[in-house]
């Protein structure tokens, strides 16, 4: 009886390092970082009347090394493309949660099409996600 146990567990053991090993093998790259856009992003929005500003700090997902490094090569183009998105909303849009999450579709949009323009299809997924990790709005 010991020796059949004594089988058991190492035909277990064999089972379930061969199961990690084929797990390990189809399982995709885990790379996740998050690149902040420093200093955080200062528009005013609105259009004619009052000024009214808006505060946005974000930070974008990438999920590949080359999604890290691209992403921080194109700040300034990716500042641009945020500046003038919150530049041209209006109350309605910066003062719901509906809203700020259709801001927040529309920028993650608008980094992706800078990377699929850069680098093709490929700039596309190289972008996870993006957070507005503080959204601040003055009237």
């Amino acid at each position: 009886m010991n020796r059949a146990l004594q089988h058991l567990f190492l035909t277990l053991a064999l089972l379930t390092g061969a199961a990690q090993a084929l797990a390990a093998e189809s399982a995709p790259d885990r790379y996740v970082e998050y690149v902040e856009l420093n200093p955080p992003f200062i528009a005013n929005y609105g259009g004619p009347g009052p000024l009214k500003y808006v505060k946005a700090e974000v930070s974008i997902k990438v999920v590949s090394r080359d999604g890290e490094v691209n992403t921080k090569h194109h700040q300034a183009q990716i500042r641009n493309a945020i500046v003038m998105l919150l530049s041209s909303q209006t109350d309605d849009t910066v003062s719901t949660a509906a809203g700020r999450e259709r801001i927040r579709i529309q920028a993650l949009e608008a980094v992706r099409q800078i990377m699929v323009q850069e680098y093709g299809e490929t700039g596309y997924d190289m972008i996870g996600d993006l957070l507005f990790t503080s959204f601040v709005i003055q009237n």
